[in-house]
């Protein structure tokens, strides 16, 4: 009795005292999943991952670290079915990316590669505003991805050792300064960042920061790639005002990344039609732009017609099998 008071005790003050703290519990189908706090200030993390027993170190791991979008939890990102949250304030959000739902997709679709998404939510509820407060954040944000990838190594009995870790940095909408930030955070991105997705993030942007860092990364011998889907957001007008500047939108940065990694030498592919604007290279780099002629708000539909698979599996031999990008969901089944 005395032993269980002591660690009640602990759960409480901990979290005081600046210490992370950890939660696990098991899930159906085999998941597992571990809560910590404060790994970084003001940040909450959670590791969704098959049980140990369940992930083959003979198969290379995938590691989605993906950034919330501003003003979501992590329960809204992950999702639910839509009767379970009526009449919940903001049960709306629970609709709009079923990140778990996609997340078991993927685990169902390539049965030779074992997933594992870590949920990243800022305290402050957007990430945007986690960096304005913290100078040091492109130190911190390497620091968590870090510290994430060994806890991940201890908790599979390293099963998915770091040398087997193959990670993608993932995000949507303001969760896509985490990271601009965290390639900020050194003078190249490091190797064993496979995969970077931004589902209609790419606000922080910046030519001289990152350009020459992305096309160096993608001239690597090693397979990364670069994938982007955004929208013309400059014709979507909201209470009489355009929601963006002509400048400031995903659909001007992601042509203006495009561009800038054309200007450093790589080939990619222009083509373009009543529904997409295309910039591709096989394989390696997709970046896919919504026209926008009636001014409809698509940020959160990106990631909803199963953007969130399709970022993963393309350039894979999955890619576009059993779903389709801009399609119906394909992972309503996997909904819980």
């Amino acid at each position: 009795m005395r032993s269980i008071l002591y660690c009640l005790i602990l759960t409480l003050i901990l979290p005081t005292l600046g210490f992370s703290r950890e939660a696990g519990f098991i899930s159906d189908g085999h998941e597992v999943e571990y809560e910590y706090r404060n790994l970084i200030p003001e940040s909450r993390v959670v590791i969704n991952m098959p049980e140990p027993e369940y992930i083959n170190p003979a198969k290379p791991t995938i590691i989605i670290f993906y950034a919330l979008p501003n003003g979501n939890t992590i329960e809204q990102t992950k999702g639910r079915k839509p009767d379970f949250v009526s009449g919940e304030k903001d049960g709306w959000r629970y609709d709009i990316q079923h990140i778990a739902a996609q997340t078991r997709f993927l685990r169902e679709k390539d049965k030779k590669s074992n997933y594992i998404v870590v949920y990243l939510e800022s305290e402050l509820r957007a990430w945007t505003t986690h960096a304005s407060k913290y100078g040091e954040s492109p130190r911190l944000y390497r620091k968590l991805v870090d510290t994430v990838r060994s806890i991940i190594a201890e908790k599979t009995n390293n099963r998915s050792c770091l040398a087997k870790q193959m990670v993608v940095l993932s995000s949507h909408s303001g969760g896509g300064r985490f990271i601009f930030n965290y390639i900020d955070g050194g003078e190249t991105i490091p190797d064993y960042i496979k995969r970077i997705v931004f589902l209609d993030s790419v606000y922080g942007y910046e030519e001289s920061l990152h350009s020459d860092k992305f096309s160096s990364w993608l001239e690597k011998p090693a397979k990364n790639v670069l994938v982007v889907y955004s929208y013309i957001d400059t014709t979507v007008i909201l209470d009489g005002k355009h929601i963006v500047s002509p400048t400031g939108g995903t659909g001007y940065k992601s042509r203006k990344m495009a561009g800038d990694l054309m200007n450093r030498g790589i080939k990619l592919m222009s083509v373009s039609d009543t529904s997409f604007c295309r910039y591709t290279l096989k394989n390696k780099v997709q970046i896919l732009i919504k026209e926008n002629p009636r001014g409809k708000i698509y940020h959160t539909i990106l990631v909803e017609k199963n953007g969130f698979i399709s970022s993963v599996l393309f350039g894979t031999k999955h890619e576009q099998k059993g779903y389709k990008f801009w399609g119906n969901r394909c992972y309503n089944p996997f909904i819980d």
